[in-house]
């Protein structure tokens, strides 16, 4: 019998050492082998990372072209050398980057960095491919669109402009400006509305372009333009149109505000009271809704030293009336309330309001004054004054229009005074004044 502890199995002590040597260099090896591996990819990252660092932070194409030689179908790479040559070597620029978009075509912002370094080095057919790629890839950018009408634009490809510039409104409205500018000089406005916005039902983006054309001094395409836009029944905020009819007013252009007025009226834009009476050429004149201090509607002058409320108590018909405050004992001309009426030359008309006042110090009250438009036409025509106090009562005056006349100033009006005391203070009231045509066939033809 062999010894319990000399063998272990077939194998004696030394053979079973040996093995356990064996076993054991082998479990090394292993280790070995699997911390080399671990240390080899820590390097390659390592390498990754501090080459991930140094393309982020290159600037120079010296250092990018180095760059390269390490990876040259690297796409990130070739971007960030286009992006160093932009500023110094344009056409270098675009030959890196047209590379990055070969690799990576799908890269917006690839294709974006293209577009701006074709636009640097002047060549017309890149930009034209850059900017429509970046279309195609994001649809929904109105950015893209615009830019690709431009490049459109450039290459006589009109109706693919025309087109672009319509997606990019429709996405956008605010693109409008820079649009009806680039379209300014190439179509004629006719052509602008029918093929960018027509199809678009946004009459607001609409009175835009009318309004632009008009502040560029094409009143007479801003008209034809806005007979299109009326004709649509869709509505659109007041202030937008404003700016274009008071400019037609402030230019003399009364026929063609007063027909921009009635548009507006017959859109439900402006709202006619129902008080009206239907002869009578002044709007709201009886100051039942407040005024649009705009158009064909009442305004305020300088109410320095003046009180003006549009919605006073106690009137004489209705609900509201205007009372005036003279706030400051003055001797000063005061216009506190006025509104521009279109008239027909060489007619008769009748002014008349209803007005009250109390403790009215000075000889020259508020009274009723109708001015021409034209600073050659009929004189002056003012009503009797109001001084002291006094219940509500009917002033008017009666003037002639003259061959120019096409619009009047009607105001409740104070005069500077040339007898003591000269000084104005107390409150005075207005309410239902009223302006006919005295020898019109139709008195509303006339008005807006």
């Amino acid at each position: 019998m062999q010894h319990a502890y000399g063998q272990r199995g077939n194998m004696s002590w030394p053979q079973w050492g040996f093995a356990q040597t064996e076993i054991s260099l082998r479990a090394h090896s292993r280790a070995l082998v699997f911390v080399l591996a671990v240390t080899g990819v820590g390097l390659c990252l390592a390498f990754e990372a501090t080459l991930a660092g140094i393309v982020s932070s290159h600037n120079s194409p010296k250092v990018g072209r180095r760059l390269l030689t390490w990876d040259a179908g690297d796409p990130s790479l070739l971007h960030k050398l286009g992006q160093a040559y932009l500023d110094t070597n344009p056409a270098e620029s675009v030959r890196y980057l047209r590379q990055a978009t070969q690799l990576s075509p799908g890269s917006r912002l690839y294709w974006q960095d293209l577009e701006l370094a074709c636009e640097a080095a002047g060549d017309a057919p890149c930009m034209h491919e850059a900017s429509a790629r970046l279309a195609q890839l994001c649809p929904m950018v109105p950015f893209y669109h615009w830019l690709a009408g431009q490049s459109y634009l450039q290459t006589n490809q009109l109706d693919q402009a025309l087109r672009e510039f319509q997606r990019s409104l429709e996405l956008d409205p605010t693109y409008a400006m820079p649009t009806w500018g680039s379209l300014q000089d190439v179509v004629k406005p006719e052509t602008v509305f029918q093929k960018v916005l027509a199809e678009i039902p946004n009459a607001q983006l609409k009175v835009t372009y009318v309004d632009y054309l008009s502040n560029n001094s094409d009143n007479d395409s801003a008209f034809q333009i806005w007979k299109l836009v009326a004709a649509d029944p869709r509505p659109f905020p007041f202030s937008s149109v404003q700016p274009y009819l008071d400019r037609l007013i402030a230019l003399g252009r009364f026929e063609e505000a007063a027909s921009v007025w009635k548009d507006l009226e017959r859109l439900r834009i402006v709202k006619r009271p129902e008080e009206d009476e239907r002869d009578n050429l002044v709007f709201n004149g009886d100051f039942e809704q407040p005024p649009l201090h705009a158009g064909f509607d009442w305004r305020t002058g300088d109410t320095t030293y003046l009180a003006v409320d549009f919605s006073a108590p106690g009137a004489y018909r209705g609900a509201r009336c205007v009372r005036v405050d003279f706030t400051v004992s003055r001797n000063d001309e005061y216009e506190p309330v006025y509104q521009i009426v279109p008239v027909l030359p060489h007619h008769t008309y009748a002014l008349a309001a209803f007005v009250r006042s109390q403790d009215i110090t000075s000889d020259t009250g508020p009274c009723l004054r109708v001015r021409d438009s034209q600073p050659s036409g009929f004189p002056d025509a003012i009503s009797e004054t109001t001084v002291g106090t006094t219940p509500w009562h009917r002033v008017n005056v009666t003037f002639s229009t003259g061959p120019q006349s096409r619009a009047v100033r009607v105001s409740f009006w104070r005069p500077r005074s040339r007898v003591f005391p000269m000084e104005i203070s107390g409150s005075s009231w207005l309410d239902t004044v009223t302006l006919k045509c005295l020898d019109c066939e139709d008195q509303r033809s006339a008005g807006p």
